[in-house]
Parts: structure tokens; sequence; C-alpha cells
């Protein structure tokens, strides 16, 4: 038997409709958010590289100190300072040119701090030559940057320096240790009296260089010898090549003579030089002109020190038809 079906209430058919829209409702405010999302992290996506990259920037050049403003101070008594790029101190005033305002004013001479204004441009010169050092090598590594900077450098083919901090000399294929020896130094007593009787420290002098024993030990069979010199400290050599002559059991290396200036030079036995820079901390020198028979030195300068007293020694014996034991490559800046 069949049963007729039966009807819903009309209340259950409205709330199955109220169901089924609030379901819909919630489906697309969903949607809505996602979709805002999205958006938000597809608009904020390009800022976020450059401020990667700036970041990036900012810590290569932290390495290197902000450029100090131009001008210097002059500090006054009560601890304050004006910046300023020249001052004069005409009797009890003092003229200076301000930069902030770009205009010359006058104070009292009382309310400067000399010794402060004094030390702060001291201060000042220290910090740009700290500057001006932190440039250099930054300049110098990009210069690096594709050069070999393996200890292990080749300098002919198959002939290799050796890996430890050192001055060494390429003879034809044949690398070796330069030596070093003492040198003593002689003042010409004539001027030396002079500036004692008269009192005048500025009479220019001359100075004997000489080194004991009438030869090196290290000998070189070829004129166009070249030379390494791979420092510890990362310093950039000063060397001068000097021809000796031998007088008795001595050789004499050079005669040094000081002018008032305080500057020095060497009576014609200087031979040029040329330096190249090889890698990183390896520097490498050749001579301008082939080197004649005979005995020769090199003398290190430094800033702080001057002079070395200790020198690098050699002789170069040549035989009556020299031959080249190697082609010599091409200089490298």
């Amino acid at each position: 038997m069949i049963e007729p079906a039966k009807r819903l209430p009309a209340r259950s058919f409205s709330a199955a409709k109220f169901r089924l829209a609030a379901c819909l409702g919630a489906v697309i405010f969903l949607g809505g958010i996602c979709a805002a999302r999205q958006a938000s992290a597809s608009s904020f996506a390009p800022q976020e590289q450059p401020s990667r990259q700036a970041g990036q920037r900012d810590a290569q050049q932290g390495e290197i100190a902000v450029p100090l403003p131009k001008g210097k101070k002059l500090v006054l008594a009560d601890g304050s300072f004006q910046v300023v790029r020249e001052y004069h101190r005409e009797g009890d005033r003092v003229r200076y040119y301000s930069v902030e305002r770009s205009a010359w004013e006058e104070i009292p001479a009382a309310l400067v701090d000399w010794t402060a204004t004094e030390k702060a441009e001291t201060d000042q010169q220290a910090q740009r030559k700290e500057l001006d050092k932190q440039i250099a090598e930054s300049e110098r590594a990009a210069r690096f940057a594709g050069l070999d900077v393996d200890t292990s450098f080749e300098v002919r083919p198959g002939t290799f320096l050796p890996d430890n901090a050192g001055f060494y000399v390429l003879d034809g294929n044949t690398i070796s240790n330069m030596q070093q020896e003492k040198a003593e130094l002689h003042t010409e007593k004539g001027r030396a009296v002079a500036k004692i009787v008269t009192g005048m420290p500025l009479i220019s002098s001359k100075q004997d260089m000489e080194i004991a024993g009438k030869g090196a030990k290290l000998r070189l069979h070829t004129g166009d010898a070249e030379f390494y010199f791979r420092t510890a400290d990362k310093r950039e050599p000063h060397l001068t090549l000097l021809r000796a002559e031998v007088k008795g059991e001595k050789r004499t290396v050079a005669v040094i003579s000081t002018n008032i200036a305080g500057q020095q030079t060497f009576k014609n036995r200087e031979v040029s030089l040329l330096q190249w820079d090889a890698a990183r901390g390896l520097y490498r020198y050749t001579v301008d002109q082939p080197l004649e028979a005979g005995e020769y030195a090199i003398i290190e300068t430094t800033p702080t020190e001057g002079q070395s007293m200790y020198v690098w020694t050699f002789g170069v014996d040549l035989s009556e038809n020299p031959k080249s034991a190697g082609a010599k490559p091409a200089p490298k800046r």
C-alpha cells in the first residue's frame, strides 16, 4: 500500500532556506579575506628586495668611515665650537670664516680655547689620514679582485715562489732568498765639526754607507733579474737599488746627501727599479736597464724608521756571452 507523500511544515522549510543563505554568506566572506591577504602580500613584495639591497649597501659603506665635514673646529672656552674654513688671530681679536653662515665673523681671542683648538685640528688630521688609508685599501682590493691571490705564485712556467713571506730574486729560472747584511754610516767630519762650531744644524751633511767585505754571498748570473717581495704585515715596501763600489775590504753602498730641508739623495749610485703589483700582498720589481757586473744593495725606507741599516746585497757575475735562462714576461700593473 502506497502512502501519499507528506508535506513539510512551512516553518521547517523557512529554517532550511535560512541555513543555506548563511553558509553561502560565510563562503563569500572567507573568500574576500583570502583575496585581500594575497593583494596585500603582492603590494609589499616589491619593496622587500630594495630594502634588503639598501641594507647591503649600508653594510658595505659602513666599512669606510664617513668623510669629515669641510672646515675645522675653533673651540671656545665654554666647550662649544665653531666650524670654520680658516681663522686669523689679530691682536686680542680672532677673525674667522664661518662655514655654517658663509660669512666672516670676529670674537675676542680670550673666548678661544687654543689648546683644545690645536688638539682638535691634530685629531682631524689623523682621522683624515686614516680615512685616506681606508679608501686606498678599498681601491687596492677592487684592483686586485681579478688577480691571483694564491700564495703559490707562478713566476715562470712550472716555477713558483715559496709560500712564506720574504724577499726573493728570480735569476733565470732559479729562485733564491735575498740575504741581508748590516751597513754602517760614517758622517763627513768636516761638516759635523762645522755644525758644532757654528751651532747651525741646518748645514747640509754627507754620510757614507759601507758594508764589510769585498762581495756579497748571493751571486746572480743575469742582468735582468726580477725581485719579489711578499710582506707579512700587508705594507707596501719602498725600496731603492744602489750600485756599490769596492774600496779595499769594504763596499761603499751610497754617499747620502741631506739638504737643509731634510731631503736625502744618493749620489750617482741609484739604479732605476720599477715596482709592479703582482697580487695582493705581493710586489714585483724589475730593473729599467740590464744590470752590469758588480756589487749591489737594496735599501728599504719606512715612514717611521727611515732607512734601514740592514740591506739586501747581491753581486752580478756576467759571462762573456750571457744567455737568457728564460723568457721574461711582460710586466703586470
